[in-house]
């Protein structure tokens, strides 16, 4: 077992928070020479009689300290400043095309603070050199050291530290929220930064980090940066006197973005969930009655109000608004039905009627005589979708949600089927499914009508497809009411529980295992949202998973 392997698994099996061990792994699997890195970490776990999360905890308050050298907003001599602008141009817009707009707006930032390495005294931040020499390795930061100390001396080697960027990005970038890199080139491969080249042109990335992706951030232009990539190219036409930035300068950023982000991400753990919300709820406890009155009064009286409400809530809540749905006042949301326009609203009276899953509310469903699309109007969930937050949430917190999800599934799986067919939606009809040819199909009688059904458009039997491919086919026996589609979108969390279970248009009778493997598509690899669905579900549908991923990479979206 190498350094680095065991460093991780000293930290992996350390008692430590999700965020805490994401912090330390990083500095191994970023650092310039992992293996170095590593051996650095071990050391501190085997010079102490104390529990490993001791040194480890100790460690990382350090690496804090290190890295949060990089957020000092140094100043930058107005005679380099000078040089940026004359380098890059007043006018530069921070985009490939067009580079350069009138009115643009950027200002010169380092960077790397000269301060980070000028003011390390090794009588006292001893510790600190030594995890910077372990995480860069000491030819590497012999070298940061005499790019720093000669700014003094040198404006072309000061010009070489600063990027021209707009303010709100360069706040991001300081504080490690966005990182730029080599067009092409990631920090695992930064060899050819180490050369450090003059060059006279170069293309670059900018990198929004995730989670948390940082908002508000405006371009030179003025243009809302919305993407999670921005790319930009920087050109000189004086090598020496104008250089562009040191490619070396920007892989240390970039090294050390993420942990510096992460820090950012634990402050916000530690600052304990938002409050819950307070609504004002419309439909209560009395909404059963209220429901009775307020469904007496003729219903184009009804749709006027809701539309009145819809006019509101667009100007309450403009974040809320999309396409197929809008939130409301009054603890209300109003959804367009296209895919499964009687299917939600019957699922929505079973899960109100037979369980205690927190799921909307039915209030009214109407057709719109102008669209011809069927609208329902229901009551509002607390809570945010657990893909905001699940890099928030305790490793207690995560087993919780998936008890909590489980609970619910095995809530689902007790309403009967009174319907002809073995796969169908809550009514005895198609079935809406993203993962189907067309996004629909059925009902089916059979579970070979069924799979048939999903490789239908490859022009091939199921049998055909899963003998090509190798793979395990199990038949199955039991067929049970499913939400088919546990999407971390679909799911809401506040205070770190389960809170609610929206968008149920997919809801109806499959295979058992359909429930497991729809909440798996698209968590390849390991993940929080995979680790949970194993814990709701078990091992016991891993042969029909393997099939599912075959399906997928097949066909990507169902068509």
């Amino acid at each position: 077992m190498t350094n680095a392997e065991l460093a991780l698994e000293t930290i992996t099996s350390a008692d430590l928070s999700p965020t805490e061990h994401l912090i330390l792994k990083h500095f191994i699997e970023s650092a310039v020479d992992p293996e170095t890195a590593a051996q650095y970490l071990l050391s501190r776990t085997r010079d102490t009689a104390d529990s490993v999360e001791n040194p480890l905890g100790n460690f990382k308050r350090q690496w804090r300290q290190l890295a949060s050298k990089l957020m000092v907003l140094d100043r930058i001599p107005q005679h380099v400043q000078d040089l940026a602008f004359e380098r890059d141009g007043r006018d530069f817009a921070f985009r490939v095309h067009p580079t350069h707009v009138p009115g643009s707006n950027v200002e010169p930032a380092y960077v790397i603070p000269p301060s980070m390495i000028m003011d390390l005294d090794p009588a006292k931040d001893g510790s600190l050199l030594n995890i910077l020499d372990a995480f860069l390795t000491s030819s590497r930061v012999n070298y940061l050291h005499t790019l720093l100390e000669n700014e003094t001396q040198d404006d072309a080697t000061s010009l070489r530290n600063v990027l021209l960027l707009p303010p709100s990005i360069h706040n991001a970038f300081r504080a490690g929220h966005v990182d730029i890199s080599l067009r092409s080139v990631r920090p695992t491969d930064w060899s050819s930064a180490w050369q450090d080249e003059y060059l006279d042109r170069c293309g670059y990335e900018m990198w929004k980090q995730y989670p948390e992706e940082p908002t508000g951030l405006f371009l030179g232009d003025h243009t809302p940066f919305r993407n999670t990539l921005q790319p930009f190219d920087l050109s000189t036409s004086n090598v020496k006197g104008l250089p562009l930035p040191s490619n070396f300068l920007i892989d240390v950023h970039c090294r050390f973005a993420t942990a510096l982000h992460l820090f950012s991400i634990e402050d916000k753990v530690n600052r304990g969930w938002a409050r819950p919300s307070i609504g004002l709820p419309l439909f209560g406890p009395v909404s059963h009655a209220f429901r009775s009155l307020w469904l007496c009064l003729p219903q184009w009286l009804r749709v006027s109000c809701y539309n009145l409400l819809a006019k509101i809530g667009r100007t309450l809540y403009p974040l809320e608004v999309n396409v197929w749905s809008q939130r409301l006042p009054f603890g209300l949301y109003m959804k367009k039905c296209i895919r499964a326009p009687k299917n939600e609203p019957n699922v929505l009276k079973l899960i109100e009627e037979r369980t205690t899953i927190p799921a909307p509310r039915l209030v009214d469903t109407w057709e719109n005589e102008n669209e011809g699309v069927t609208h329902i109007l229901m009551t509002r969930l607390p809570g945010v979708p657990i893909g905001d937050v699940r890099h928030l949430m305790s490793y207690q917190e995560r087993d919780r949600f998936a008890d909590d999800v489980r609970a619910c599934v095995e809530q689902l799986r007790k309403i009967p089927n009174s319907a002809p067919y073995l796969i169908c939606d809550s009514l005895g009809g198609q079935i809406a499914d993203h993962r189907l040819p067309g996004n629909k199909g059925g009902p089916f009688k059979t579970e070979d009508d069924f799979n048939n059904y999903l490789t239908s458009h490859l022009g091939e039997a199921f049998s055909e497809f899963v003998e090509r491919k190798n793979l395990p086919v199990r038949k199955h026996t039991r067929f049970l009411f499913t939400h088919s589609d546990l999407h971390h979108s679909n799911l809401l969390v506040e205070n770190g529980q389960l809170s609610g279970i929206v968008d149920w248009e997919s809801a109806g009778f499959r295979p058992e295992y359909r429930e497991f493997t729809k909440a798996m598509y698209g968590t390849t690899g390991p993940g929080i949202m995979r680790d949970i669905w194993w814990r709701a579900f078990g091992r016991q549908y891993e042969s029909e998973l393997e099939v599912e991923q075959q399906l997928w990479y097949s066909t990507p979206f169902g068509v």
